[in-house]
Order: C-alpha cells, then sequence, then structure tokens
C-alpha cells in the first residue's frame, strides 16, 4: 500500500474553491491512519450507506470493477458515487445500475452527491437564481431520485448536496441557499429519500446551516458532511454544535486530494469518516409530480412520519 499526496484541485478544481496556499498547508499536515486490512464484508442490499461506522473515500469518476475488487484489500468499505448535478465535475462511465448491484454484492456502501446549482455569490457559472431558489431545490431533488432510482439506490438512501465554499456576509447568497437546500430536503423526504449536505467548515455554507438549524420554516438535512483536512478520523468539530446532528447523523472528509494504492491499484481520492445510522421515521415513499409545489419546503407543516417496523 502507498499513499502520496497531490496538490488540490488537479481532480476536481470545479469542486475545491480553496486557496492552493491553504490546500497545501493542510495537505501538508493532514495524515491518514493505517489500519489493519479487513476482513472482506458480506453482501449488502439495504439503503446507503445506512447503518455505517467507518472510513470511506470518493474520487471524481466511479472506478472499474476490477479497481474496486482490488480496494477490497484498503480500510475503506463506503465510495462517494457522483450521480448526477450540473456541476459535476466527471464523465461516469462506470456507474451504472449494474456497477451498483456488482459492488454491493461486494459489500460496498455508497454515499451519493449531487453537484448541483452553486450559491449565487460562488464563482461557479451554473448558479441559484435567489428568486427561484426553492422551485431549484426541489427540481435538483427530483433529479437527484430519478438519477438514484436509475442506479438501484433504495428509499431512504441518503443522498448529499455537495454545495461548495463560497463566502460570508451576503445575505442575499445566504437566504437563497437556504430556500434551495431547504426545499431540496423536504422533495428528497416527498419521494422517501434522505437528505444530506456536503460543505467545508470555513465556508459560510456551514455557518448558515448551522445558524438555521432550530429556525421555524427551515428543513435541515438529515446528515451533514463537512470537510475538514486536518487528518483527523472524527465527527466532532467546534464548527457545529454538540447537540446539532446527533446521534449518528455526521460525516467528515479529514483529507482532501491524495493518492492512494491498495491492491496495486492507485486512485485518486479524498478520505472520510463517517458515523451514520438510518434514522427510526420512515418519510414516505411516492410518485411526487416534479411540478407541484411542496408545502413542506415552504414551512407550512410538519412531515407525515410512520415508524420503522424494523
Amino acid at each position: 500500500m502507498t499513499i502520496t499526496s497531490a496538490p488540490s484541485g488537479l481532480r476536481r478544481a470545479a469542486r475545491r474553491l480553496l486557496t492552493a496556499a491553504v490546500a497545501g498547508m493542510l495537505l501538508a499536515t493532514a495524515g491518514v491512519a493505517v489500519t489493519d486490512r479487513p476482513a472482506r464484508a458480506a453482501g449488502y442490499t439495504g439503503p446507503h450507506p445506512g447503518n455505517f461506522t467507518g472510513l470511506g473515500f470518493d474520487t471524481c469518476a466511479a472506478p472499474s470493477g476490477a479497481q474496486m475488487t482490488a480496494w477490497l484489500q484498503s480500510p475503506y468499505r463506503a465510495i462517494g458515487i457522483y450521480i448526477g448535478g450540473v456541476n459535476r465535475g466527471c464523465a461516469q462511465a462506470n456507474l451504472t445500475k449494474e456497477w451498483v448491484a456488482n459492488q454491493q454484492a461486494k459489500g460496498w456502501r455508497f454515499f451519493p452527491l449531487y453537484v448541483g446549482l452553486q450559491a449565487p455569490c460562488s464563482t461557479y457559472q451554473r448558479r441559484i437564481d435567489p428568486a427561484q431558489a426553492a422551485a431549484q431545490g426541489r427540481a435538483a431533488a427530483d433529479d437527484a431520485v430519478t438519477k438514484a432510482r436509475g442506479l438501484g439506490l433504495p428509499v431512504q438512501s441518503t443522498i448529499i448536496l455537495d454545495m461548495e465554499r463560497y463566502p460570508a456576509g451576503d445575505a442575499a447568497c445566504s437566504t437563497a441557499v437556504l430556500k434551495f437546500s431547504s426545499a431540496w430536503t423536504a422533495r428528497l423526504h416527498d419521494h422517501g429519500y434522505l437528505s444530506g449536505l456536503y460543505t467545508n467548515t470555513r465556508s459560510a455554507g456551514l455557518q448558515d446551516h448551522v445558524g438555521a438549524y432550530a429556525q421555524p420554516g427551515h428543513i435541515r438535512p438529515d446528515v451533514v458532511d463537512f470537510a475538514n483536512w486536518d487528518g483527523v478520523q472524527t465527527t466532532s468539530d467546534p464548527t457545529i454544535p454538540a447537540n446539532y446532528w446527533v446521534p449518528k447523523r455526521r460525516m467528515k472528509q479529514y483529507q482532501g486530494d491524495h493518492h492512494e494504492t491498495w491492491g496495486g491499484v492507485r486512485l485518486n481520492i479524498d478520505s472520510n469518516y463517517l458515523d451514520l445510522e438510518v434514522p427510526m421515521t420512515r418519510y414516505r415513499s411516492a410518485t411526487v409530480t416534479p411540478t407541484r409545489p411542496s408545502s413542506r419546503a415552504a414551512g407550512f407543516g410538519p412531515f407525515r412520519t410512520t415508524r420503522s417496523t424494523r
């Protein structure tokens, strides 16, 4: 096994807005804990990532089946897959329903990522329209669910909205992001899926969602996936109150772009630590008309839920 670091942005320049200086400093100091090779996991058929505590990695394009088999020698057992979004950076030649079925049969878990419209005050070309933020959030969720179903990812899987770094201090921008995110979460719940949010501890995205956590009318994501490239495998962080997104509603990207080699296969990855459980509350699963407004996204009422019988 070998691990080498690579400069930030070579693989996913469109996804990383950290400055080269900050990224270089973090990658220079971040270490990856090497653990004993885990036993090969049994096949898995539940929601993704489901109940899972351990290491995962994400890479821009889904690896081949042979590469995934080689990486069973790694300490990782979950992989982030980029299922869609207008700002997704890589083509996905391997990412098919058959590939998903084959990899979960080997024991792999997935954390699906969707790189949709970005903050109005970001530098991305495809950005949220503040006047249409809620409608765009619903549309993104509808598209993400279509993509997830096409890959065979069942209800109660968590689909993570990748909201890249944007600056603090722009109230209109923050409001648009929160409207988009709230509508995204509500719409995923309409479809029976769970919502995640990827953001950076240095981004206003995390500050905004922490500030809105208990705000009336805001539908917060079920899972927070935060980036802090300090090399520490934990889900605790001083930027997130200890009573938010608990228990087991967090994952951390603890190291950014770097190379690792397992089973003779070298990949450029980010490393993540997940500590997640599927909540007992089930959101309804239904065929939702894409153009139907979601009153819950506007904060007009609580979700209808049923209790799991499992």
